[in-house]
């Protein structure tokens, strides 16, 4: 085991190596529709390059994660990050192709499928060996913390990104997405000259596995990795439709759509960072009470989405929204651990880790489809999701408490 200063310092560099790319993938979420209006693309092609890319990051994080453990945690993350970088890169030249007039239809589409496709291969080694070499210098006993620390970044950078796209957007649709290449390679450079070489696994935790199978295995967890899923599923449908809905009703050009995106997550983002330092960080509420207080929040935000006529009702909407996400995601992430038998800690982990791409998996392409009929229909099945979600959620909370 590493010293308590030793470490601190590896944790707040797995932390700035996630939140790099966390706010590009944020950075990208938000330009994406405006570049696809400005480039001619339909909403059905913007949601296949996000569905696609999620797919194979849902799958490449199961398969980095067994190499991470044979390779090195250390070493797969640097892949992880130059992969992102090489891929941010390459998918922006894209863009810059279509927007220039080298390329565009088909071919600009698989163009930008074929780069993202392969980007996502690669970057997909971020997070488990993050997460990976958390556990490995962590006890058992304090894995969940551990592996909180380092997955908080996904959420600041869900959090950051969004603003910080409406910042540089101003300068260029592409500026923003060329300016995470750079932050990308200083979260490398990091990474490689401050980051131990990762240890193997310690006898604690070899001793711990093999009488963790005492513990029966239970369903419960994966109700909360399913709510997991169905929460960013939603927030993936808002994230595709918000830049068209920004063009079509309110009349805003592809740059003014994607400022005024990053302006409306910013809200969120406000809202999200007082949830997350007021009550979840402070540990001021159970993860159960605030289960109960953030699904309906994030239901109620979905339908005021659907039934708003003004810019001040949409970002109350968003406010709310970010509430329900600063703590929706850590306390279903920890009830799902909390719940889950020692012998699927690990499992469980990995699952976690691949709930926000399964969730944009599916949200884009069923938005981009129902979008086509109303232009407000996704944040109402956005709702609807959400809604069954917590009546779900709420069986089974309850069914676990009689159990204790």
């Amino acid at each position: 085991m590493l010293s308590p200063s030793a470490s601190s310092i590896v944790f707040k560099v797995l932390f700035c190596a996630l939140l790099a790319t966390s706010v590009g993938q944020s950075v990208m979420l938000t330009t994406l529709p405006s570049m696809g209006r400005q480039a001619n693309l339909s909403e059905f092609h913007i949601a296949t390059i996000m569905s696609s890319s999620a797919l194979i990051f849902a799958f490449g994080t199961n398969v980095w994660s067994k190499v991470a453990k044979r390779v090195g945690f250390k070493r797969i993350l640097m892949v992880g990050l130059t992969g992102y970088s090489l891929g941010t890169f390459a998918f922006a030249s894209a863009w810059m192709a279509g927007f220039s007039g080298f390329i565009s239809g088909t071919n600009l589409f698989l163009a930008l499928l074929i780069s993202r496709s392969l980007q996502s291969t690669i970057m997909s080694a971020t997070p488990p060996s993050a997460v990976g070499y958390a556990v490995a210098i962590s006890s058992p006993q304090a894995r969940v913390s551990a592996i909180s620390k380092v997955t908080s970044a996904s959420n600041v950078g869900q959090i950051v990104g969004p603003a910080y796209a409406g910042l540089l957007v101003g300068f260029g649709l592409l500026a923003p997405l060329y300016s995470i290449v750079v932050l990308t390679l200083l979260a490398l450079a990091l990474v490689y000259f401050k980051l131990p070489i990762s240890p193997p696994l310690s006898q604690q935790q070899t001793t711990w596995h093999t009488n963790e199978d005492k513990q029966p295995r239970t369903k419960v967890p994966y109700v909360f990795i399913a709510a997991c899923i169905c929460v960013f599923c939603a927030m993936a449908m808002m994230q595709q439709s918000l830049g068209f809905f920004f063009i079509d009703f309110y009349h805003y050009t592809p740059v003014e759509a994607a400022r005024q995106v990053g302006f409306a997550m910013m809200v969120s983002a406000a809202a999200s960072l007082t949830a997350q330092f007021g009550w979840v960080q402070k540990g001021r509420l159970s993860k159960e009470t605030m289960i109960t207080l953030a699904l309906p929040l994030l239901g109620l935000a979905y339908l005021l989405l659907f039934l708003q006529h003004s810019l001040f009702v949409l970002y109350i909407a968003m406010a709310l929204m970010g509430l329900g996400m600063g703590m929706a995601y850590p306390s279903l992430a920890a009830a799902a651990t909390t719940y889950c038998a020692p012998s699927q800690q690990a499992t469980i982990t990995g699952l976690i880790t691949a709930t926000t791409a399964m969730g944009y998996v599916i949200g884009p392409p069923l938005a981009a489809a129902i979008y086509q009929f109303n232009i407000t229909l996704p944040f109402a099945v956005a709702s609807a999701l959400i809604a069954v979600t917590t009546c779900v959620v709420f069986i089974t909370l309850r069914r676990a408490s009689r159990t204790k």
